[in-house]
């Protein structure tokens, strides 16, 4: 017998409504409610975004860790940066104590615009409980990013008020303790606001077999999250410099290995989005103090064959014929809009765009507010993410 789709929800949607005014409140939905497609705000640093398939998703958990010096604040304060260019609000729970405001503001972040916890002279409860509690008040007055640097950070209470001299033994696994609560509380709270959770990496002395890396916080926020991404630093760009240096006291020319740049490697450890474990690698340039788009989006389009590298460089365009050049007239000849879009058509893995982020949610904190994203603005994710395949990993060209 076959099945009368069209019948079907017309009775799921009649049945919907009887419980809903039975019980004088909209606890029922349909699976195809608008409100419930996922929204996604960039980051603005390319590599991140096409890991995630769009950036940061609305309403959702995302953990970030890695090693130290492996741009998880960095990409932090990118988000908040074009988050605030979209007109949302941002908020950043310090726990390390931290935030530097001149390289926040050198990224692109606006300082008048941003919520941060705890203030300088705060004299209340700096515990892991109370940077939970802010984050809960600003999740329910519909923020549209927190940024919380870092899990590893936030200190128990239990920790707070006992003295490590003391003969009062603290017991083990408050911070997982901690983070499960904190996980059940605020994704109760959530619907609207993008969470960004930062976490450090620890090493599991004595494993012998399998991976000995381990994250402080217990599984809770693991389990929580739509998205983990491992950050890692995967080698280094170098140039020859001439430096003077003093030899038999005599002052002699020498040449030594400059660091320029440092590569990066983040794997998508978990999705509930699309395909998990995932690569890609990029380069931060220690001289612009930022990630090289170009040299990101240029070994992608080199594996999906869009440019081709030769005796010159060879550019394939829409509007013309290949033409070859010089790297360094090609490098500024290249539109990285037409760039990404001969690369999505390559590829079934969304790509996105190195300059746009998608509207903030909210544009007013409210606590009674109704999330502006019902039905008002579509998703700009044209493919569906179950349905994304793996991505070509990048080969590390050198910035020399």
């Amino acid at each position: 017998m076959a099945v009368n789709k069209a019948e079907a929800a017309k009775k799921t949607r009649a049945l919907v409504s009887i419980v809903n005014k039975a019980l004088k409140a909209d606890v029922l939905t349909v699976a195809s409610d608008p409100r419930l497609v996922v929204r996604y705000l960039r980051t603005g640093v390319v590599p991140f975004d096409q890991l995630l398939g769009g950036g940061l998703p609305y309403g959702r958990f995302v953990e970030v860790f890695g090693d130290y010096s492996t741009l998880k604040s960095y990409v932090g304060l990118s988000a908040i940066a074009n988050c605030q260019a979209e007109g949302g609000m941002a908020a950043i729970i310090d726990t390390e104590r931290a935030f530097d405001p001149l390289w926040a503001e050198s990224v692109g972040v606006d300082l008048d615009s941003l919520i941060l916890w705890p203030p300088k002279e705060y004299t209340g409860p700096v515990n892991g409980e109370a940077a939970i509690d802010a984050a809960e008040a600003l999740i329910r007055g519909r923020v549209d990013l927190i940024v919380f640097d870092s899990v590893a950070a936030a200190l128990p209470r239990a920790e707070e008020e006992t003295q490590l001299s003391g003969d009062k033994n603290i017991q083990p696994a408050r911070l997982a303790q901690l983070m499960s609560t904190a996980c059940r509380k605020l994704t109760t709270a959530n619907q609207t606001t993008a969470v960004l959770w930062i976490n450090q990496t620890r090493t599991n002395v004595g494993v012998m077999f399998g991976s000995n890396e381990s994250v402080p916080g217990g599984k809770a926020l693991g389990f929580y999250s739509s998205m983990r991404v491992a950050m890692r630093k995967s080698g280094k760009e170098t140039q020859e410099v001439e430096v003077f240096k003093v030899e038999n006291g005599k002052i002699v020319k020498s040449k030594v290995k400059q660091t320029i740049g440092t590569r990066i490697r983040m794997t998508l450890e978990k999705s509930k989005l699309n395909t998990p474990h995932r690569d890609e690698y990029f380069i931060f340039d220690h001289r612009e103090g930022k990630v090289d788009t170009w040299w990101y989006l240029a070994t992608k389009a080199l594996e999906l064959g869009v440019i081709f590298q030769g005796n010159g460089w060879w550019w394939k365009s829409q509007r013309g014929n290949p033409t070859k050049m010089r790297l360094s007239d090609f490098r500024g000849a290249v539109d990285e809009e037409e760039l990404l879009s001969l690369m999505a058509a390559r590829t079934q893995t969304p790509l996105v765009s190195p300059g746009k982020s998608l509207p903030a949610v909210s544009k007013a904190a409210s606590p009674s507010a109704k999330s502006s994203s019902a039905g008002a603005r579509k998703s700009t994710r044209t493919r569906a993410q179950a349905g994304s395949k793996t991505t070509v990993r990048i080969r590390k060209t050198s910035t020399k």
